[in-house]
């Protein structure tokens, strides 16, 4: 899959992989750590987007732990009600794919062919991305009360 990947796309997920899961302690790539890779990328388009949009890498950050104890409450966990746990100091194994950046990688591939792009770049990942209906990404950017879906028209814009 990542044959058609350029520079930037593969530079974003594989900061996502190798530095955002882990140091979460996350033994899985989620579509949060692709986000967080393309927040703290602000050489690319997708990531000056972002920018523009309060979502730099600490505004995504901020979203995510929002979304966290929203999420949180609602199973009744007060907010300091719970520890998370250490980090690890060096990780058991690499972090491996989760369904979510699964799918996220997938749309952003079928957007390429869609457009009859012989690339993907990491445009092609954020609106992969957003183009997510339901899931932490989702309820993240609505807690901290940005439009995912003008956000991806603007995303979108920029492909062409």
């Amino acid at each position: 899959m990542f044959e058609r990947f350029v520079k930037d796309a593969r530079r974003v997920v594989i900061h996502a992989s190798q530095v955002e899961a882990v140091e979460l302690g996350s033994p899985t790539i989620e579509a949060e750590h692709l986000l967080l890779a393309l927040a703290g990328d602000a050489a690319t388009p997708a990531g000056r987007l972002l920018a523009e949009n309060g979502l730099d890498h600490d505004g995504v950050c901020a979203a995510l732990e929002r979304e966290t104890d929203r999420s949180l409450a609602a199973v009744g966990v007060g907010i300091g009600e719970y520890a998370l746990p250490d980090r690890p100091t060096a990780p058991r194994r690499s972090p491996r794919f989760a369904a979510s950046s699964k799918r996220a990688l997938e749309r952003a591939v079928k957007v390429a062919a869609h457009r009859r792009d012989g690339h993907v770049g990491a445009v092609h990942l954020l609106v992969g991305i957003l183009r997510a209906d339901v899931g932490t990404v989702p309820r993240a950017l609505a807690a901290v009360e940005v439009d995912r879906v003008a956000l991806l028209t603007r995303a979108e814009r920029l492909l062409d």
